[in-house]
């Protein structure tokens, strides 16, 4: 007597009609979904860093145009200051009349996020003299000047570097590299005398050695600072 067929695998049914999935199914799935998440993660990662940078070197060169802008609309200056720990901060005069020495960092709309993002920060800078163009543009085309030193590393300034924009728009020349914390950088070139800015790709660093300076306290930042005037005494001399 032959045995009985078997009977096919059935689904369970629930009562809408429709097939349900087993605790089995779904674990697998998830485990799936895990798995894709962990391999594509270095990579979204990787991107987002480098529309960071992008995004920080794009911040900072709209804050020296709208700075500029700002200085020959109310005729008073505005600094823009570069701070040891690598991070930038916006300061105007408060009053340019009652008291030119005093200033206040900038509370504007277009001032409310902060100039760099969280993984960016400024690596290394350098004042450049009064002479020679920094930027030059020859049918359409754009060079840089070449200098005999490049940017000091940010740490190595014993005070703030501050640049200042003056009301007729016009300012001192610099440049600084910007670096995040994969080792990718971008060197941006100022142009104080047409407030023209330029950024330039830099070859990546081992990540090892792009660390980011040790935090300032707000108070250490503000001591660091000179009056304005001092520095314009010593252009003079």
């Amino acid at each position: 007597m032959s045995a009985p067929p078997a009977k096919p695998a059935t689904r369970a049914i629930r009562p809408g009609g429709r097939a349900g999935f087993t605790l089995m199914e779904v674990l697998l799935v998830i485990a799936l979904i895990a798995l894709i998440a962990a391999l594509a993660w270095p990579d979204f990662r990787g991107t987002l860093l480098g529309a960071q940078l992008d995004e920080s070197a794009d911040r900072l060169r709209t804050t020296i145009a709208m700075a500029r802008a700002q200085a020959m609309t109310e005729a008073r200056r505005y600094r823009l200051v570069f701070f040891a720990d690598g991070t930038v901060r916006l300061d105007r005069q408060r009053d340019p009349l009652l008291a030119p020495h005093e200033y206040l960092r900038v509370q504007e709309a277009w001032t409310a996020q902060a100039v760099l993002l969280e993984g960016v920060w400024v690596a290394a800078l350098q004042p450049l003299p009064q002479g020679p163009a920094p930027i030059l543009v020859e049918d359409d085309e754009i060079e840089f000047t070449q200098f005999d030193e490049d940017p000091a590393p940010i740490t190595s300034f014993d005070v703030p570097v501050e640049i200042y924009i003056e009301p007729s728009g016009t300012s001192d020349s610099a440049r600084w590299d910007l670096r995040d914390t994969k080792g990718r950088g971008l060197r941006m070139t100022l142009d104080g005398r047409i407030g023209r800015v330029v950024t330039e790709p830099l070859d990546p660093v081992d990540p090892s050695q792009s660390e980011r300076p040790p935090r300032m306290a707000a108070a250490d930042k503000d001591a660091g600072l000179a009056d304005p005037n001092s520095r314009l005494e010593e252009r003079i001399r």
